[in-house]
């Protein structure tokens, strides 16, 4: 009898042990999600019907510069560099405005992808995702979807095209896919900027 109580008892601990073991494997996956992932080296999207494929390029950052930036005593040289205000890009780890800066706005960084591997006009994914409905959509239904994917609503375009911001990059493209889920979208791809543009 007291054996088997002993037995019990043993299981129950082990039980115990595998389960908490298990809550924490959980809890480790869980943080280790929420980490900054890198960026990966090709993107996809749907646009237009057409599916598009662009290669990072990992020598170039696309930077953003404010125009109160641009236009502080502390960057006037900045002109000389032709850099304006908006994206810019420069060599992976080279800030284009020296860390010295006093400015209270944040740089926004993000990668640069090719339209081809190694080729191509490079782009950015400056984190505008354009969205087609199925139907028309209201201010209302627009507000919920961005409620539900925990992006900001900036414009209606037509009754069934709206533009939402989200964080700059190939986040974009993640969260683009996400809402192409629910039924009623016809497409969500992710805006980009290209070289001649951003120069």
């Amino acid at each position: 009898m007291n054996s088997f109580i002993f037995k019990n008892r043993s299981n129950k601990q082990d039980k115990g042990k595998r389960s908490f073991a298990f809550y924490v494997l959980v809890i480790l996956v869980s943080i280790y999600s929420l980490e900054a992932k890198d960026p990966p080296n090709q993107v996809s999207f749907i646009e237009g019907g057409i599916q598009k494929t662009f290669y990072r390029n990992s020598s170039l950052e696309a930077e953003y510069i404010d125009p109160i930036q641009l236009n502080s005593s502390q960057n006037k040289g900045l002109g000389n560099l032709k850099l304006k205000a908006g994206w810019n890009f420069r060599q992976t780890g080279k800030p284009i405005l020296s860390k010295s800066s006093k400015s209270d706005i944040k740089a926004k960084v993000t990668e640069v992808y090719n339209t081809g591997v190694g080729a191509g006009p490079n782009i950015v994914l400056p984190g505008v995702i354009l969205v087609t409905f199925k139907k028309d959509q209201n201010n209302g239904s627009l507000n919920k979807l961005a409620e539900k994917y925990k992006v900001v609503f900036l414009q209606q375009l037509s009754p069934r095209i709206a533009s939402f911001q989200t964080e700059p990059g190939f986040i974009s493209v993640e969260i683009a896919n996400e809402i192409l889920n629910e039924s009623f979208v016809l497409e969500a791809y992710p805006e980009t900027a290209v070289e001649k543009v951003l120069k």
